[in-house]
């Protein structure tokens, strides 16, 4: 179907649909239907009138013309004369004709020259049936319309007729007058209408348009400026109410953003304090711990499985402080160091990382033949593939087989981690890469976790303008990331901004979640 015959499906189907139409259309259809049908009363109504006029005007002609006639056919009675009759100055068209018994003597039609013409035996027939009194509307085929009387004079009848030709050209007229300036009054109404219509609901427009703008703002982000407003064009109208109504909820909706931008920039900077303030006494815990091992001799059992107690919840405390204050300076929008990073080795050496901290879990390694290049920093994107795997080991019974897969695909580096565990229920997932959440209720936890593994994932992915995916169901649950792979004139241009790396008290890659 080519596109024109689908718009001109879609049309159709719009039209049959007045559910469909916009409310300047139905507006617009409202007033010019109602217009017409108005106009076309008043036509219908003027015409019959019209009607009616020349009617009566013919009747009473006939009339006069019916008086002289019998008046004839009394005085030819009386002299015996023949029962013709002749009458001067009858009107042009006039039908004269004198009934004795079952036959019509001289009838006739008198045209402008004042010449007779006898009617044919068709006319006859239907000028004999005429009543006697009554005024009645006869078609002639020879000689159309006409208007007849018939008159009882003794024993004849006269019989005279009008032609309604003249009423019927003058009514034609009119209809053709009226008909004409009927469509020309619709044409000006539909365009003055619309003009009015759209006119009036100008302002609605507006709103529609300010909502549309707003629709399109990233709100979800937290940091879209609602600026926009409706401009007031039409005060003291009810289309104004809406307006103002608009623009207060508007104040409104920024209040309440602005309100929500502060108390989550306050969050953001007590957890970046708490973690800092957190960091040094952490150390002295571990540096304390430390130092007691050194006399490791002279502790007993008891006390060097509590100090081995506490250096491990020491480290899990260090990794979640870590986490955190990552997860704090990218919610700054810190800017990572952009670099040309060799995506292929960096999954190698995260793969044999994981395997050398857990050999419990096979994992299958699929790499494309030429090395995948991507922009960004190396460290974090280390940490990505990093917190995914080590999600799996942690979340999967042991001897879970995981399979990890890197490919080039069109403009994009897109990384598979999939493992055949149970899964995460399908309630769970939408819920997965929030901060502190966890999904243990179906994944078997082998050690503790922050919740926050699969949040800073997300994160990191996001600064790295990429996505991230999670699929899940029993026996299979795959995380796909998507970045983009390298240009080296994007690249090039791209300001390198130092990242929370390069900071010398810059935390170590947190731990998975």
């Amino acid at each position: 179907m080519t596109q024109a015959a689908a718009s001109a499906a879609q049309l159709g189907r719009r039209i049959q649909n007045p559910s469909s139409w916009s409310l300047r259309r139905r507006l617009l259809v409202v007033v010019v239907t109602l217009f017409a049908l108005l106009t076309a009363a008043v036509a219908i109504a003027s015409v019959m009138t019209m009607r009616v006029v020349l009617e009566t005007r013919v009747d009473e002609q006939l009339r006069e013309l019916s008086g002289r006639a019998v008046v004839a056919a009394q005085r030819a009675q009386q002299t015996g004369t023949d029962q013709t009759i002749d009458l001067s100055g009858n009107p042009v068209g006039a039908l004269i004709a004198v009934q004795q018994g079952d036959r019509l003597i001289d009838p006739h039609v008198v045209n402008r020259l004042g010449q007779k013409f006898a009617l044919s035996e068709a006319d006859e027939r239907i000028v004999l049936a005429s009543e006697n009194g009554v005024i009645q509307n006869e078609s002639l085929p020879r000689f159309g319309s006409y208007r007849v009387i018939a008159t009882e004079v003794g024993d004849i009848r006269v019989i005279v007729g009008l032609s309604l030709s003249d009423a019927n050209q003058t009514l034609a007229a009119l209809g053709f007058v009226i008909a004409v300036s009927a469509i020309a009054a619709v044409t000006i109404v539909l365009l003055l209408g619309d003009m009015i219509i759209r006119r009036a609901l100008r302002p609605l427009t507006a709103v529609i348009a300010t909502t549309e703008r707003i629709s399109q703002l990233p709100l979800a982000s937290g940091n879209a400026q609602l600026t926009n407003r409706v401009r007031i064009e039409e005060p003291a109208s009810e289309v104004e109410r809406v307006q103002e109504s608009m623009n207060r909820m508007l104040n409104h909706i920024e209040e309440a953003f602005d309100a929500r931008a502060l108390s989550e920039r306050r969050v953001r900077q007590f957890v970046a304090d708490a973690s800092h303030e957190l960091r040094t006494p952490l150390a002295a815990v571990r540096g304390y711990a430390e130092i007691t091992r050194k006399h490791d001799a002279e502790l007993s059992a008891d006390s060097r499985a509590s100090l081995e107690r506490i250096e491990a919840a020491a480290r899990r405390m260090q990794a979640l402080v870590d986490d955190l204050l990552l997860l704090a300076r990218l919610d700054e929008g810190r800017e990572l160091v952009r670099g040309e990073v060799d995506l292929s080795l960096l999954v190698v050496e995260a793969v044999a990382d994981a395997q050398a901290a857990g050999r419990d879990h096979p994992i299958a390694l699929e790499l494309p033949g030429e090395p995948v290049m991507v922009p960004g920093d190396q460290l974090r994107l280390q940490q990505i593939v990093a917190n995914l795997l080590a999600n799996a080991r942690v979340h999967t019974p042991e001897g879970t087989a995981i399979d990890v897969q890197l490919r080039a695909e069109g403009s994009e580096a897109v990384i598979d981690i999939v493992d055949a565990g149970p899964g995460i229920p399908e309630a769970l997932q939408q819920s997965a890469f929030e901060r502190f959440a966890r999904g243990d209720s179906s994944r078997s936890r082998i050690a503790g976790s922050s919740g926050l593994g699969l949040a800073i994932v997300q994160a990191l992915v996001e600064a790295h303008h990429g996505r991230i995916v999670l699929e899940s169901e029993p026996g299979r649950t795959a995380f796909t990331v998507r970045l983009p792979l390298w240009q080296p004139k994007a690249a090039r241009d791209a300001p390198a901004e130092p990242s929370g790396t390069d900071d010398p008290g810059a935390p170590p890659a947190p731990s998975a979640s």
